[in-house]
């Protein structure tokens, strides 16, 4: 992962000494290159021992490998820098392909970088063992629920999707202690999902939530949280595009994993599934 994706998923958890580090870096990373620890904590109004417990929250090897890795994006950044930037009026077409396709690379590339192997196998054991897996996200995160769903019931797992909590409370309220709810929201911060989640908790329904890198308070109420990368979207954004495309492949890494986990049942219902759905198109057809 970047230095630059590190810093933006490590930054809502750092101290005001250690920010302001990061912050320094992300400006100026090319004369941090060629800083020792001490100028860089002095450049940085901190100091040299918040230099190093950044590197640490980042999980690099020290400041020499942090300069490494910065000397290398460097290599790789784009020559312009609106490369990353929305789109803008009248803009040609070959730039925004370009623009989304490097915005969305990075996203997908560091989201797959820090997926947490723990975090992955306690979800697929949870669903595993659940008589009911319940989704709920809004907005774009309700693609994102409904993308899980369609998987999930196509391997015979009892799985259903709401983006309205009108229809998940009921649900709740009637569940299993045991049941799975699965909340997705890229902020984790949505007063409807934090909602949903509190009544989960209160009715014995275990929490999994799937939430951007961060300190925040739906994946601190979870008992499973799995993340994605920061995404590299504006504030006043026209479309969760990055977001999304990480929820998705993250999605997709938990899906594959839980289906190599429990192949010879989840096989044996792809087939069936496939059968039906052939045996139904093959009706249209007559």
């Amino acid at each position: 992962m970047s230095v630059k994706g590190r810093i933006n998923n490590a930054m809502a958890g750092l101290s005001e000494a250690e920010t302001k580090v990061a912050d320094f870096v992300l400006a100026h990373p090319e004369e941090v290159i060629n800083m020792t620890a001490s100028q860089l904590a002095a450049a940085a109004d901190s100091s040299p021992a918040s230099v190093i417990r950044l590197t640490k929250r980042l999980d690099i090897e020290g400041f020499t490998a942090l300069k490494i890795l910065l000397a290398t994006d460097l290599t790789k950044a784009p020559s312009d820098p609106a490369a990353d930037s929305d789109i803008t009026e009248g803009e040609a077409l070959g730039s925004i392909k370009q623009k989304l396709l490097g915005s969305a690379l990075q996203s997908i590339r560091e989201t797959t970088d820090q997926v947490n192997e723990g975090e992955v196998d306690a979800l697929v054991r949870a669903i595993k063992s659940t008589h009911q897996l319940y989704l709920f996200g809004i907005g774009a995160s309700a693609l994102a629920a409904a993308n899980i769903c369609q998987k999930w019931n196509r391997i015979g797992y009892p799985t259903v999707a709401d983006a309205d909590l009108n229809a998940l409370l009921p649900k709740l309220v009637n569940a299993r202690r045991g049941d799975v709810l699965w909340v997705i929201s890229n902020s984790g911060e949505s007063p409807e999902v934090l909602i949903a989640a509190k009544e989960a908790r209160r009715r014995g329904v275990r929490l999994a939530s799937l939430t951007r890198f961060g300190n925040n308070s739906l994946a601190k109420l979870s008992d499973i949280a799995v993340h994605t990368s920061q995404p590299m979207e504006r504030e006043n954004r026209i479309a969760a595009t990055n977001s999304l495309l990480a929820q998705f492949m993250i999605i997709d890494v938990i899906f594959y994993y839980f289906v190599s986990r429990n192949f010879a049942a989840s096989a044996q219902a792809l087939d069936r599934s496939h059968q039906v759905i052939s045996a139904y198109k093959d009706t249209l057809r007559k």
